[in-house]
């Protein structure tokens, strides 16, 4: 029987420019890694605003900022952003393989990444049978 598998990809990182968190720039990264990674939408980039408190920059709080996320046919690519820190989180996950290295270069391109940890897991569910 065939096995369910992917692959996910998850970036935390920095940021050298606030707006490149804003959901313009971001949107133009998703478009770019699909593109890049022959990927097709089943829906475009959604952009919700998380309302800002400053008060808790000196927390460990989300202070706020956006989320932004997109269904791909093999399933989807989302971010959630803090532009007052200049950080972000996140992940493309597709039920089918991907060139990784590819996808963390339009990133770290697209974004003006200065630090980031990036994980890629193979995801291998059990055979069905």
């Amino acid at each position: 029987m065939r096995t369910i598998a992917g692959k996910h990809l998850t970036m935390d990182g920095y940021v050298s420019n606030a707006a490149k968190l804003e959901p313009e720039s971001i949107m133009s990264v998703f478009d770019a890694l699909v593109w890049a990674l022959d990927m097709q939408y089943l829906q475009r980039p959604v952009a919700m605003r998380v309302p800002l408190d400053r008060g808790k920059l000196s927390t460990d709080d989300d202070e706020g900022g956006w989320s932004v996320y997109a269904q791909i046919t093999t399933s989807h690519i989302a971010i959630h952003c803090w532009p007052l820190r200049r950080a972000f989180m996140l992940d493309v996950f597709s039920c089918k393989t991907f060139d990784h290295v590819r996808a963390i270069k339009v990133i770290h391109e697209g974004l003006d990444v200065t630090l980031a940890v990036q994980n890629v897991h193979e995801r291998r569910g059990p055979a069905e049978g």
